[in-house]
């Protein structure tokens, strides 16, 4: 049996822009000559929804779609996912989480979904009405066909198959996670793989074990920090898989009744996939916000070309200004390479300097606290000055008209590893949109780096990061090498170790000076974690592209 895999983007609570979407895959599915059209879990109505869904006009323009839907279906059968008002008689009134199978025009079946999971920011308990109705097989095509709706549990499946299910689809819209970050070349025991060799680990298990096959489905795009990378697949009983693109929009066939190819797929060049990742998820949130030009503040270091490099290839380049914005501490060399940078991405760029606004905070101070020094107080004015310059720039009518269009915001380039440990200035550096690499440690970042080495200058890769604060300052300097940080931060933060084993977790991924310097520094990195909490609650939303991303993901019980 030929199934199409609707591998679509949602719009979050956009009924009629995604049922368009699958409107248009399905007759496309039906011309490649498809038996059976599946779209992923709720793709009618987006995800996560939340509470939006207790508005009676989105559920009632979610309910039309259903039926507009509904209507369109030929022989080919349309399976798609969507939700339904109950009444529970609760306070609130939760949806069904439900999938819709229709053909010639009729809704034949519709299978709710049945376990509802929590987990990070993902509460289907709050937002849907589980189903306790057992679950039937729909007959079609020769086969016993089961339905396991978003959850990939082993015991789904194997009530399924004691029931006789013949093949097993499973729509859902499940985010992407790479692998806990660890030094390269290094393969600690306790690292976590990517969810994407999760899944296929599990689901190939799954199918060989029962003799069943199984397809699954799952969207790609973006909503605010959730990534979502597609990778729809039917996976064989005989270990082999025919595997969708990631993060591509489109319908992709499978027959149910030809190999795969062997293995799992999984891509193995990290820099590679991390690109795609983030240019699809800054164009998608872009598109979806409504923005349509970036302020970039380019300091001549690696994290803004790569910010820049990535919403060059998200938006084009002749939506981006860069901007550098020097103070007496900047050196030539930041400037030169900032004005370099620019040239390579052919961005618009401008220089504006920092040093005036600055110069008049600091003698206001001064005039307020005769006697006063230079100090951390000095070196955070400076970044809110520049953070402030850039957001001035997003509301000049001048830059208006030279882009073409008023829709313009600063977007962040802070990474990972800064935002751990609080190395960043509330309303300075930590101002944007949201941050294309906020979940990325700084060893990722120069990884990606080096994956854009066309666009990057080697000078800047190989440079020592500094904020130019203050006289002779590095990053590095001021926390430790990142090297050092990273492997800390990778157990810690990705791979979920307690504090009490990371003394001795570092010696699988460290050696020599750098594991001694590691473990005298853990303590610090604790408390620099600690203590940047409250900092965390107000950066802008990262991209997440990990297990454990910062923001709405993660919740953490610290005071605030």
């Amino acid at each position: 049996m030929r199934v199409a895999l609707l591998q679509l983007n949602a719009t979050l609570a956009q009924p009629e822009i995604n049922g368009k979407s699958i409107e248009a895959a399905y007759k496309e599915a039906v011309r490649l000559g498809a038996d059976l059209a599946v779209a992923p879990e709720m793709a009618v109505p987006g995800y996560i929804p939340g509470e939006m869904l207790f508005d009676s006009s989105l559920m009632q323009a979610i309910e039309i779609e259903n039926e507009r839907l509904r209507t369109i279906s030929v022989s080919v059968p349309l399976v798609f996912g969507t939700c339904s008002r109950v009444e529970s008689g609760n306070l609130w009134n939760e949806p069904w989480n439900e999938l819709w199978w229709c053909a010639n025009g009729k809704a034949t079946a519709k299978i709710r979904k049945r376990t509802l999971q929590n987990f990070c920011f993902l509460e289907d308990s709050e937002d849907f009405e589980p189903d306790a109705v057992q679950r039937t097989l729909i007959e079609y095509s020769g086969k016993r066909i089961g339905f396991i709706i978003g959850e990939n549990s082993q015991d789904s499946f194997c009530r399924l198959v004691n029931e006789g299910a013949t093949l097993i689809i499973n729509p859902t819209a499940s985010t992407c996670a790479l692998g806990s970050y660890v030094p390269k070349g290094r393969k600690p025991g306790w690292a976590l793989p990517s969810k994407s060799i999760q899944r296929k680990d599990l689901l190939s298990g799954l199918s060989r074990d029962s003799g069943v096959p199984i397809v699954y489905v799952n969207r790609v795009g973006a909503d605010s920090g959730s990534l979502y990378d597609g990778e729809s697949c039917l996976i064989l009983p005989d270990g082999t898989i025919q595997c969708a693109e990631a993060f591509d929009e489109y319908v992709f066939t499978v027959d149910t009744d030809k190999r795969g190819s062997s293995g799992l797929d999984v891509p193995k060049d990290e820099g590679t996939w991390l690109h795609k990742a983030l240019v699809v998820g800054t164009a998608d949130n872009l598109r979806k916000m409504g923005i349509k030009s970036l302020v970039i503040g380019l300091s001549g270091g690696i994290d803004s070309s790569v910010v820049a490099s990535i919403a060059t290839k998200a938006i084009g380049h002749e939506k981006i200004t860069g901007v550098s914005l020097p103070t007496r501490f900047t050196s030539e060399d930041s400037l030169r390479l900032a004005r370099l940078q620019a040239r390579l991405l052919d961005i618009h760029y401008m220089e504006i300097d920092a040093d005036a606004p600055f110069e008049g905070a600091t003698a206001s101070l001064r005039r307020a606290i005769p006697g006063r020094g230079f100090s951390l107080t000095d070196e955070n004015i400076q970044s809110r000055c520049r953070g402030m310059l850039l957001m001035a720039l997003t509301s000049e009518p001048t830059l208006h008209r030279r882009l073409g269009t008023d829709r313009c915001a600063v977007i962040n380039s802070g990474n990972k590893s800064e935002v751990a440990t609080g190395y960043f200035t509330m309303y300075g550096d930590g101002i944007g949109a949201f941050s294309p690499i906020g979940d990325l440690f700084k060893m990722r970042v120069y990884a990606l780096a080096r994956e854009m080495s066309d666009r990057i200058p080697e000078e800047i890769i190989k440079r020592p990061p500094t904020a130019e604060l203050r006289p002779n300052q590095t990053d590095e300097s001021s926390l430790m090498p990142y090297r050092q940080l990273d492997a800390i931060l990778g157990a810690l933060l990705e791979a979920n170790r307690p504090e009490e084993n990371l003394h001795d977790d570092l010696a699988e991924v460290l050696e020599g000076q750098d594991l001694v310097d590691a473990r005298m520094a853990l303590s610090r990195v604790l408390k620099l974690k600690k203590n940047s909490e409250f900092k965390r609650k107000q950066l802008p939303f990262a991209l997440n592209v990990t297990h454990n991303a910062f923001g709405a993901a993660r919740k953490c019980l610290l005071p605030v």
